[in-house]
């Protein structure tokens, strides 16, 4: 269900943008010479709220995306991406902690999907290097470890920016270092019930470095 979401969400964008295009002004018309692109990124990041350094782990993310129409100097268009995920123990008060056995409490993020509005503008230097600025939204599952309680998994749809730079060393192939951040709260919130179970309130803000590869087809 979330998968044709998103799959609808850019179908959407994609036959928004020429209509988006008659209130900007002078718009160029013009296709981009490469319509859709797929990405390969590999990098390292944070997620806030883990117990110890178990929020620090090496993420993937593969990206399908379209460009949509030029505007003066941008280049707009859209994307939908999956990421991995991970597994980690959460930071928690020491009432919860000690009413849970005593053992910090493990968890799984698991994989997100987002769907993502990106910009696109080629610097003006001598060298073929682009900004780049993606916004829109991630879907992301946080579920506990050995625990069944009414609130023991999360299903949240947060914020997601990203930015950086893009250097194209062919026509087709282009080099990114992007920083990302998908945007909460610093923590899971765990929390007792009224039987004494864990319980989730949060997933956690989340923010990474990456470095991929883009590949543009005509």
């Amino acid at each position: 269900m979330i998968k044709k979401t998103l799959i609808l969400s850019l179908l959407g964008l994609s036959c928004s943008l020429p209509a988006i295009s008659g209130t900007m002004g002078n718009v160029n018309s013009t296709p981009a010479s490469s319509m859709f692109y797929v990405g390969g990124f590999g990098g390292y990041g944070v997620t806030d709220g883990a117990y110890g350094q178990d929020g620090n782990f090496t993420q993937g993310r593969l990206t399908l995306g379209v460009h949509g129409m030029n505007y003066k100097k941008l280049l707009l268009g859209a994307e939908l991406g999956v990421q991995s995920g991970n597994t980690m123990r959460l930071s928690a008060s020491p009432d919860v902690i000690n009413a849970a056995g005593a053992l910090p409490i493990q968890s799984t993020l698991k994989p997100l999907l987002d769907a993502l509005v990106t910009v696109k503008y080629q610097l003006p230097t001598a060298n073929p290097i682009s900004a780049i600025l993606k916004g829109g939204i991630a879907y992301r599952q946080l579920q506990l470890n050995d625990r069944t309680s009414s609130e023991d998994n999360l299903n949240k749809v947060n914020g997601e920016f990203q930015g950086g730079l893009g250097y194209n060393i062919t026509e087709h192939v282009m080099l990114t270092a992007m920083y990302q951040g998908i945007y909460s709260a610093s923590n899971a919130g765990l929390s007792l019930n009224s039987l004494g179970d864990v319980t989730l309130s949060h997933i956690p803000t989340q923010q990474a470095g990456f470095l991929g590869v883009e590949y543009s087809f005509f």
